[in-house]
């Protein structure tokens, strides 16, 4: 089942996606702006695991007022990043995290 879509630029869109009877969340990695590239599955993983939830990503106002996922860009190499924020669950409690993600 369609969860959602988290909208950066013609280049990148990740698309959400869970079903219910075996409690699969799957997080696609798309170019929505390019036909030729295909879709990358990201994550694929239970939802009911909290211990592997990788984070959301971190996002930004738009002048329109629509909110897009925050990519940067490090002064020191050619990659592009997004960052993963999540509440980091441990057996011992919740260690909120941020994560550079290279995408």
């Amino acid at each position: 089942m369609y969860l959602g879509v988290s909208w950066c630029d013609d280049s990148l869109a990740l698309v959400y996606e869970s079903w219910y009877k075996t409690r699969k969340i799957r997080t696609w990695l798309v170019s929505p702006g390019s036909e030729d590239v295909a879709p990358d599955i990201l994550f694929d993983r239970s939802s009911e695991d909290v211990y592997s939830d990788p984070g959301s990503p971190m996002m930004r106002r738009t002048q329109a007022g629509t909110y897009i996922i925050a990519r940067i860009k490090r002064a020191s190499d050619e990659g592009k990043y997004i960052i993963l924020n999540g509440i980091g669950a441990t057996p011992e409690g919740n260690i909120p995290f941020l994560d550079l993600f290279d995408m």
